[in-house]
């Protein structure tokens, strides 16, 4: 019996939603013979299911979210600062990125597509080495090849090389989505958030707005003038955002939260 008891006491549920550790205690009730560990993936407005919970330890990204938690009463030894878990390949890169050419922009369009074109359209007239991304909406290229006639400008649909293409550029246009911005920390790449779902996204926003690694621009106006802004007087504002950035990257997190697993 006791070998058999320290094999289950081997297994570890990793809960990366929220509730989902309640759920795991009513099924095993407080006598669970597996270790629970949260992996918080919001930033800052941080839903109670989060941390309401028996979790034995509880992941965050970074010390903002971290606060929050201490705040509610979590005991502090159970939480733990690794960075958002994010594809291992942002790794594999460097954050060098030098000004030696024009800014490279990488333009990342939403569901709400309906203004894709005309910002496009605005910053394909800027001096900057425009890329823009549309995953599956295949029937938005049309619009947007439209907008950018004249002006050379990369359309890319679907695509798995956006560690890379992060990397690569020096600002990205998008919105404040938990992934979208967890992974462009990762890649060191300043932030214009163009669009923010209110609630969960709101924290998202404030950490890039509050760490002073981006702005909020909701029209596509504010836009260009932020991206003016950015690169004006030897791109004095864009060195603040990227020097502080990278400040905030962990691009090895996910490797990092797997070694901690084993070592529980």
């Amino acid at each position: 019996m006791s070998s058999c008891a320290e094999v289950i006491w081997r297994y570890i549920v990793v809960c990366s939603f929220p509730g989902y550790a309640n759920v795991l205690q009513e099924l095993l009730g407080p006598q669970r013979s597996c270790k629970c560990v949260v992996v918080v993936t919001d930033s800052i407005t941080i839903n109670a299911t989060w941390y309401r919970s028996p979790a034995d330890y509880f992941l965050v990204a970074n010390e903002q979210s971290a606060s929050v938690l201490r705040s509610v009463g979590v005991v502090p030894e159970k939480i733990k600062i690794f960075g958002f878990p994010v594809s291992p390949r942002f790794a594999d890169f460097t954050n060098d990125r030098q000004l030696n050419s024009k800014p490279r922009v990488l333009y990342m369009t939403h569901a709400a597509t309906r203004g894709a074109p005309e910002l496009a359209g605005l910053l394909a007239k800027l001096d900057v080495d425009l890329t823009v991304t549309i995953g599956h909406a295949d029937k938005l290229r049309p619009a947007i090849e439209s907008a950018t006639n004249g002006h050379a400008t990369k359309i890319v649909g679907w695509t798995d090389q956006l560690p890379r293409m992060l990397h690569e550029s020096h600002l990205l246009i998008g919105k404040a989505g938990g992934a979208t911005v967890q992974e462009t920390i990762a890649a060191g790449c300043p932030m214009i958030i163009n669009h923010v779902v209110a609630g969960q996204e709101e924290g998202n926003a404030r950490l890039i707005v509050e760490s002073n690694s981006g702005v909020i621009a909701l029209s596509p106006s504010e836009v260009v003038a932020q991206i003016e802004c950015a690169f004006a007087n030897d791109a004095k504002q864009w060195r603040e955002w990227a020097a502080n950035i990278s400040k905030l990257s962990r691009p090895r997190a996910a490797l990092d939260i797997a070694e901690f697993l084993l070592s529980i």
